[in-house]
C-alpha cells in the first residue's frame, strides 16, 4: 500500500491529483485542514493510498517477445464506432458518479463538527488573543503580555474545558500576581530609616509628609526628618513648615555624603524620614554621588517614587537611570491622576522589588495605602475610583501623638492634617 500527502486549497484539487498519478484505485484516507506552521503549502492535508504494485517477472521481457505479445489492433469500423461511444460515455458517467460520491462524502466530513483536540486549540487561540488585545488596550509592555500569555496558555492546554465564567479577568488574575513580596518587616524594628528617591514632581515630599503620620506618629513613634532637597528655592522652607506643624524634628542636610555620619549618631529608637532632590536623568554625576551617600548606611530603605500617570518608555529610563542608587523598594504617586495602569504593573514585573505605598490625592495622611501585588492586579482590571480610599489606615484617635498634630488638627476642621 503506498500513501501520499497532497496540500493543496481545495479537496477536490486533491482528488483530481490522486486519480493522475495512481489512476482509479487511489483511496481517500485522511483529509483535515492543515496546520498554522503548514497553511502556506495548502489549506488542507489530504491523504491517499493506492496498491503497491510489484513486478513478479525476474528479467525484463526482451523487445521482440513484448512485440510478439501485444495484438496490433486494427482501426474500428464505421459500424463499431456507435457501440464504442456508448460504452465510453457509460464508463465516463461511471466515473463521474464515484466521484460526485465521494466528493459528498468528504462534503459531509468537513461539515461535521471538528474533533475534541481541534476545538480546544482554536478555542484556546482565540481566548489568547482576546487577552492579548485586552492587556495591549492597557499598555502593559508587549515583552510582559508575551510572557502573560504564554503562562496562560500552558495553564488552559494543561487544565480542562474552558468555562463561560472565565473571563479576560479571571484568566489573567494569577497571572497578574507578580512574584515579589511585599516589603519586608523592617517596620517593626525599633528603628527605621527611609529615604524617598525619584524625578521632579514625583510627590516625595508630600508622601514623607503622609509617611510621618502614618508609620510614625500613628504608633507614638519619634520622628526626625533630614532634608537634602537644596536644589528648589525655598523647598526646604515648605517642608520645615510642614514638620513643624506636625511636631517632628527637622534638620537640613547639605550633602548626601554627610548622611552616614548624621545617621552614625541618630537616636537607636524612631522613624528617619529622607527626602531628597529630584534628579531628572541628565544628573547622572547627582545621581552617583546620591547613590554613595545613601547606600553607604545598609539599613536605610531607598524607595524609588514614580507617579503612576509615567507611561512605559519613561518608566523604564527612570528606573534605569535610578539603579545607581540601588532602590529597596517601589512607591508609585498620583494614582487618581492616571486612567491607564500597565506601566506600573510593567515597571514592577521588570524590577521585581517589593511594592511599598501607592498614593491616591494629595491629603495628609489618607491618601496612601499598602501597595500589594493584589491591589496592583486589580488596578489593571478596574482602574482607580476613589472608593478605594476607604481601606486607607488612618491614625486611630485612641492613640498618642505628638502635642503637634493634636494643635494642628483642632485648628483645621478637616479629614487631613494637611492638603499640600
Amino acid at each position: 500500500m503506498r500513501l501520499k500527502t497532497y496540500f493543496v486549497d481545495t479537496v477536490e484539487e486533491a482528488l483530481v491529483l490522486a486519480r493522475s498519478e495512481f489512476g482509479e484505485e487511489a483511496m481517500l484516507v485522511h483529509s483535515k485542514r492543515a496546520s498554522s506552521g503548514a497553511e502556506h503549502l495548502g489549506r488542507y492535508e489530504v491523504v491517499f493510498a493506492a496498491p503497491q504494485t510489484v513486478n513478479t517477472s525476474p528479467d525484463p521481457p526482451s523487445p521482440a517477445a513484448v512485440n510478439a505479445a501485444v495484438p496490433v489492433r486494427k482501426p474500428p469500423s464505421r459500424s463499431e464506432l456507435p457501440q464504442l461511444n456508448r460504452m465510453h460515455k457509460s464508463t465516463s458517467d461511471s466515473h463521474r458518479e464515484n466521484i460526485r460520491r465521494e466528493l459528498k462524502a468528504l462534503s459531509r466530513m468537513m461539515d461535521a463538527p471538528p474533533n475534541e483536540e481541534l476545538c480546544r486549540s482554536e478555542e484556546i487561540r482565540s481566548t489568547l488573543n482576546e487577552l492579548y488585545g485586552y492587556l495591549a488596550e492597557r499598555e502593559v509592555r508587549t515583552k510582559h503580555i508575551d510572557e502573560i500569555t504564554k503562562k496562560v496558555g500552558l495553564q488552559l492546554m494543561r487544565g480542562g474545558t474552558i468555562s463561560n465564567s472565565q473571563t479576560p479577568e479571571a484568566l489573567l488574575n494569577e497571572a497578574l500576581l507578580i512574584p515579589t513580596s511585599n516589603r519586608p518587616q523592617s517596620h517593626m524594628e525599633k528603628q527605621r530609616i527611609i529615604s524617598l528617591i525619584g524625578p521632579p514632581g514625583a510627590g516625595k515630599t508630600t508622601t514623607l509628609a503622609k509617611l510621618a503620620v502614618r508609620e510614625g506618629l500613628a504608633s507614638g513613634r519619634p520622628v526626625h526628618v533630614l532634608d537634602l532637597d537644596n536644589q528648589r528655592i525655598g523647598g526646604g522652607d515648605h517642608l520645615q513648615t510642614i514638620c513643624g506643624l506636625l511636631g517632628v524634628s527637622y534638620q537640613r542636610v547639605s550633602g548626601p555624603e554627610f548622611v552616614p555620619e548624621i545617621l552614625s549618631g541618630a537616636r537607636s529608637e524612631g522613624l528617619i524620614l529622607i527626602d531628597t532632590p529630584g534628579l531628572s536623568m541628565q544628573d547622572s554625576t547627582e545621581l552617583a554621588v546620591l547613590g554613595l551617600g545613601l547606600c553607604g548606611y545598609m539599613t536605610m530603605e531607598r524607595h524609588l517614587v514614580l507617579p503612576a500617570t509615567l507611561r512605559n518608555p519613561e518608566m523604564i529610563r527612570y528606573w534605569t537611570a535610578y539603579r545607581i542608587c540601588h532602590p529597596t523598594h517601589l512607591l508609585f504617586t498620583r494614582l487618581d491622576e492616571s486612567l491607564c495602569f500597565g506601566p506600573v504593573w510593567s515597571l514592577a514585573a521588570e524590577a521585581r522589588l517589593p511594592l511599598s505605598w501607592m498614593t491616591t490625592g494629595r491629603k495628609i495622611p489618607e491618601s496612601i495605602v499598602e501597595a500589594t501585588p493584589q491591589a496592583l492586579s486589580n488596578l489593571i482590571h478596574q482602574g482607580f475610583s476613589p472608593s478605594q480610599d476607604e481601606g486607607i489606615t488612618r491614625p486611630a484617635p485612641n492613640q498618642p501623638y505628638s502635642a503637634g498634630v493634636a494643635a494642628f488638627s483642632e485648628n483645621h476642621d478637616t479629614r487631613s492634617y494637611a492638603t499640600l
